[in-house]
């Protein structure tokens, strides 16, 4: 079990194969949060990887790497006054409420050094650090939820430059190298 960024809850198995040499899995998430910032914003983040470590003079100090997939999902929720667009669309509410819902997933390589220390109980202590860098462009998977009979006219001006924007912001994400920090807990068998 550990604690850190960018996941701030992660749990996983992990095994020292020998004095030098270890290995594991990891799962590393964020909850669905709301972020108020935005308006009405969700966001979630999930990442797994397979790790292994080299242990260069047997004790506390390694070096490692994982690769895995890191997955950021979220979806937001933005209102419009089209009261002037109702001419041309009676049935048209005075209020569009647009729902984006967007989630971004990059193959990751996550080189890192830190120290564990197993006591003689098992009780195993760790921190890490380290960049987890994209290795393949992301797949972005996107959609907009609109009421139906919009008119072509209030995509064009209110949902189209939304959409943009988030795919813009996607591609950024996906692209991003992001620094990693994790504290770790448990017991080796």
């Amino acid at each position: 079990m550990g604690v850190g960024l960018p996941s701030i809850l992660s749990f996983g198995g992990a095994i020292k194969l020998t004095r030098y040499l270890g290995a594991g899995v990891n799962v590393g998430l964020i909850p669905k949060i709301k972020v108020s910032l935005y308006g009405e914003a969700e966001l979630s983040y999930q990442e797994y990887d397979a790790y292994g470590r080299l242990f260069p003079f047997g004790g506390m100090f390694f070096v490692g790497a994982g690769v895995g997939y890191a997955t950021i999902k979220g979806s937001f929720k933005s209102s419009y006054d089209v009261r002037p667009y109702q001419a041309i669309a009676p049935s048209l509410p005075d209020t569009l409420a647009v729902e984006s819902i967007a989630s971004v997933r990059t193959l990751v390589l996550t080189p890192q050094i830190g120290l564990q220390h197993t006591f003689g109980s098992g009780f195993t202590l760790g921190i890490d650090g380290g960049l987890q860098v994209p290795l393949a462009p992301s797949e972005i998977r996107f959609e907009t939820r609109l009421p139906v009979a919009v008119p072509p006219e209030v995509t064009e001006k209110y949902v189209k430059p939304n959409d943009q924007k988030v795919r813009d912001t996607l591609e950024t994400i996906g692209r991003a190298t992001v620094p990693t920090l994790n504290l770790r807990a448990g017991w080796m068998l």
